[in-house]
Parts: structure tokens; sequence; C-alpha cells
């Protein structure tokens, strides 16, 4: 829920909805994912039904750890920019486990988030394209520890 402008103040406004809803009740599970369905935000609808099933299945009841790999190619494009191609794979998960994936790119030593890359499955591996400013020191998933995983690795020139 985190936005680039107002950092965790959706999260914030989401957690106190549900202490305001629930002081003094003995709320369950369900309850509270109903408070985040509430305060969700299109990009994390990954099923497409506004609900939250997917994110509960996986990280509330699942036992399921992924590991993530980022291959990525930075080349000359057009104006001076520098273009990233890239796939993401997800692995050590059923083929129903989804995740939106955070990839960084760290420019003058400074990590900055370029997007998110929803990925579904084992071995799922997902190709983007980004024109970037200028060439990044390097290109990095979960660089804040945004997603658990077992293991994160990136390759790349």
């Amino acid at each position: 829920m985190q936005d680039q402008k107002t950092g965790d103040k959706d999260f914030i406004d989401m957690m106190h909805d549900f202490v305001a809803t629930y002081t003094n009740h003995n709320p369950s599970t369900e309850d509270f994912k109903a408070i985040v369905e509430k305060h969700m935000k299109p990009a994390l609808d990954m099923d497409g039904n506004g609900r939250m099933d997917w994110f509960f299945r996986e990280w509330v009841y699942g036992t399921e750890l992924p590991s993530y790999r980022l291959d990525y190619s930075l080349t000359p494009a057009e104006g001076g920019k520098i273009l990233l191609t890239a796939t993401v794979t997800q692995a050590d998960v059923g083929a129903a486990f989804r995740m939106r994936v955070p990839v960084y790119a760290e420019f003058d030593g400074r990590m900055q988030r370029l997007g998110w890359v929803p990925v579904v499955g084992a071995s799922t591996t997902k190709e983007f394209k980004l024109k970037l400013p200028k060439k990044p020191k390097k290109v990095v998933l979960c660089a804040n520890y945004d997603v658990l995983a077992s293991s994160v690795t990136s390759h790349g020139n």
C-alpha cells in the first residue's frame, strides 16, 4: 500500500480504521481482511475481484516461501536514455501463488523503486522493458525487503 508520494499514509489510515472499528471487540482474521479490502488499491487486486483472497491465502493461511530471480540487461536507447530489459522469476511455490514484486534501480547512490511486477505460480517469468533516464549502478528486486522470500538474486550487465 506504500505510495512514493504519500509514503505509508494509506496503510496507517487502514490501521486506524481497523482499530476504530474493532476497539473493545475481538476481531477475527476475516474482520481484518474486510478492512483491508475496504482500503485496497486497484494494483492489489491481483484476482480482479476486489478481494484480497490471494494475499491471505499465501501470507496468512499458507506456508510457502518464494524465491525470486531478476535477470536484466541495460542497452543504449534513443535520446540518451537506457533501455532496461528484464525478467522476474518466482520459484519454490505452487501454481496459484501470486505476488507483486518490487523492482528498484540505484541512481547516484540512492535506490528508486521503478514499479511492481505481478507474477503467478512457480517458475513464472515475466519480461518487462523500461526506458530509464540514465544508466543505474544496479537493478534489484525487494531492495527494502518488501516481500518475504527465501532468496532474492539479481544478475545483469
